[in-house]
């Protein structure tokens, strides 16, 4: 066999690497496309779910994708939303007017207070723009929006002589903005003092003080936070609302500036920050008021979102009310008449008898409104005590 120069070696070398080279691309590709085969139905599976969720990326079908309510098939309406905006601010506006120049709450509310529910009405104003625009179908409506059909329809009819029947949703609307205009300053107010309170009692930690301020702000605003957010997320949204006069009075007899006209001409002797016969009677019965003060304050605690007087957000079946079904009226009362033993009189003891009775008829009251919901008949099944478990 002749032998090979270097030049015969370099094109054998050269051929033996062409084939070899050949060789591997083509199980490359056979390897390729068997991996191409084998992913290929989960390609179109994605493919497909991309089509659903994004059809394209176009400007007109992207602006059908954003205004489609999912959950209801329906189209999302800017028309409606802007009603219900529109309804809003105008409501709340004039909610806003009445607080800082009506005839109580322009001297009862501080400066400071109005400032704040001024802009948070500005905050409001500008924020509930893209959520009722994100969140609005033809079909939905508010509480303002139906207060203001209500007016208007009752204003055509007037003038034709007769009277519209308000409907279920009208009047839920219209007296849920009377608890909301009647509650929502004066919670606000009796929270900025509690914060006052809970600032200046900071450096007195564990006393008898530092928890009654404490359990009082987280009281006042837990109802504050309920009487200014209703959304179905939190579950609180208004069901019903205290249909009757007498309802109202035994509610609202109990706020200022009511409770204060009353008491111009009934005596009232309970003081929070009494001090009793002796010291050690003094530790007793502060630490049996405190005990009192977490019960009344882990009722408003459970209602959570749902706090608000004189409304049916959904029944409460859990914490304080698994063993009565008014734990903060009881809480309170005792606590009155705890406080009420060292400095006690005749007219004293007939003042806060009258304020018992008043809350009595609160309870039966809430009782009655809220039996027109099947859930409340079976918790009253549940929970057959009101006051005291296994006595009243």
């Amino acid at each position: 066999m002749p032998r090979q120069n270097k030049f015969d070696r370099a094109i054998l070398s050269d051929l033996n690497f062409s084939e070899c080279n050949e060789q591997v691309n083509t199980e490359g590709r056979n390897l390729g496309l068997a991996a191409f085969r084998a992913i290929l139905p989960k390609l179109r599976s994605l493919t497909q779910l991309r089509n659903k969720l994004l059809p394209a990326y176009t400007t007109k079908k992207f602006i059908k994708l954003l205004f489609l309510n999912k959950s209801m098939q329906i189209q999302r309406s800017p028309l409606q939303a802007f009603k219900l905006w529109l309804a809003s601010v105008i409501l709340y506006g004039f909610g806003l007017l009445f607080v800082r120049f009506g005839p109580h709450y322009s001297w009862f509310v501080e400066p400071v207070v109005q400032n704040f529910l001024y802009y948070f009405y500005l905050v409001f104003f500008i924020a509930s723009i893209p959520y009722y625009l994100f969140t609005t179908t033809r079909y939905d409506s508010n509480k303002p929006l139906l207060f203001f059909q209500f007016l208007k329809n009752n204003f055509s009819s007037l003038q034709k002589g007769k009277f519209t029947a308000i409907t279920k949703g009208e009047k839920t609307a219209t007296l849920f903005i009377g608890v909301k205009l009647f509650f929502l300053p004066l919670m606000f107010q009796f929270l900025y003092q509690n914060i006052g309170d809970v600032l200046n009692i900071l450096n007195k930690p564990w006393t008898y003080a530092f928890f009654l301020i404490i359990l009082f702000a987280l009281d006042t605003a837990l109802f504050a936070f309920g009487y200014t957010f209703e959304f179905k997320f939190l579950k609180n949204k208004v069901r019903s609302v205290e249909p009757t006069f007498f309802g109202w009075f035994v509610a609202l007899i109990c706020y200022p500036p009511f409770n204060w006209r009353v008491g111009d001409v009934v005596p009232w002797g309970a003081s929070d920050y009494v001090t009793f016969w002796n010291p050690t009677l003094d530790l007793v019965c502060k630490v049996i008021i405190i005990i009192l003060l977490v019960g009344y304050t882990s009722a408003s605690l459970w209602l959570g979102p749902k706090a608000s007087n004189l409304t049916n957000r959904g029944i409460v079946t859990t914490g304080p009310y698994r063993f009565v079904r008014h734990p903060a009226y009881i809480c309170k009362n005792c606590i009155w008449w705890l406080t009420l033993l060292p400095v006690i009189t005749l007219p004293f003891a007939a003042g806060m008898l009258l304020w018992t009775v008043i809350y009595y008829f609160r309870a039966l009251t809430e009782e009655r409104h809220l039996s027109l919901d099947p859930d409340y008949l079976a918790y009253k099944e549940k929970v057959r005590w009101r006051f005291i478990p296994k006595i009243w």
